[in-house]
């Protein structure tokens, strides 16, 4: 058991030597990643919930922040695009006054050689207080077109019900609930 141990304990220090002596010659001649600026924008909104069958509005206040990475070839070409996305938010029934927080905090990778699209995070969290969550669409998704799913972790009900109205309609139904 300790000669296994020792060998595994070996190869591993032998693999992260080698990965870190790698990543420093190929930084070498890479043009270094560019980070913009933080973008904070604020918003408000109200949905209307009459087509879900709710006879309220859905009034939405928030702030988004934004950020871009790029990461470039040697040749100083972009190659990768790291976005940096998060909201917060309430969602307010306008009949009731119930008020639910919503949130999201993702990293979303745009991989220009290998043409793929990689969202990880919390991209959309939903909770009621006493209910518990009532929207989640979390974990990781590779698309390697617009929608075209490849690779899929976690539970994922926003992505799944469709765009736009969809996310509409699971709000004015969480706001609807007691």
């Amino acid at each position: 058991m300790k000669s296994s141990k020792w060998s595994w304990r070996a190869f591993a220090a032998a693999t992260i030597a080698a990965a870190v002596g790698l990543a420093a010659a190929a930084g070498a001649g890479a043009t270094p990643p560019t980070k913009g600026e933080v973008e904070v924008i604020p918003y408000e909104f109200s949905v209307d919930c009459s087509p879900y069958g709710f006879a309220f509005e859905l009034d939405v206040q928030g702030q988004e922040s934004v950020w871009v990475e790029t990461f470039y070839d040697e040749a100083g070409n972009p190659v990768k695009f790291v976005v940096h996305d998060s909201f917060t938010e309430t969602d307010t029934n306008s009949v009731t006054g119930k008020v639910l927080p919503f949130s999201s905090r993702i990293v979303e990778t745009f991989d220009l050689v290998a043409g793929t699209r990689t969202v990880v995070g919390k991209a959309f969290l939903m909770t009621d207080p006493g209910q518990g969550v009532v929207i989640q669409d979390v974990g990781r998704v590779v698309f390697d077109a617009p929608f075209h799913v490849t690779f899929e972790a976690g539970p994922h009900e926003v992505l799944h019900g469709g765009t736009g109205s969809h996310l509409d309609q699971l709000a004015c139904t969480a706001l609807a609930a007691n």
